[in-house]
């Protein structure tokens, strides 16, 4: 079987997203691989997968079930499946997200973007 290339799709905004392996609306039974990135913001998701974020520059700040931790450049932070996850940089991070099966399809529940104020940046 011949090597596969995937470009990757990008979305802009104010946080960017590429994506290369894209979560098939249906379900998939492989991984969804994404890199993505915040500069002073925050996002709040809930997957019904496992989220795996390797942080390829910066901090990245992750909490969920009650627990924080702190991921910088060269570490993986992993969110379980089903588990509420905030994903915060207090300056900067760059990540390679890669999603695990979720062979139902069952949908992400997006809570949102938003910028980071001072207070907020710990």
């Amino acid at each position: 079987m011949a090597p596969t290339v995937f470009p990757g799709t990008t979305r802009g905004g104010t946080s960017t997203s590429r994506t290369f392996v894209a979560p098939a609306a249906g379900g998939w039974t492989g991984v969804a691989l994404t890199e993505w990135q915040l500069t002073a913001q925050e996002w709040i998701d809930e997957h019904p997968h496992d989220e795996f974020n390797y942080v390829i520059e910066g901090t990245l700040m992750v909490s969920c079930d009650d627990v924080t931790v702190q991921a910088d450049a060269g570490q993986v932070v992993l969110v379980p499946a089903g588990s509420r996850g905030r994903y915060w940089a207090p300056g900067h991070a760059r990540m390679l997200a890669v999603y695990g099966p979720n062979p139902e399809g069952r949908p992400t529940t997006i809570v949102g973007l938003r910028d980071l104020d001072g207070d907020d940046r710990a």
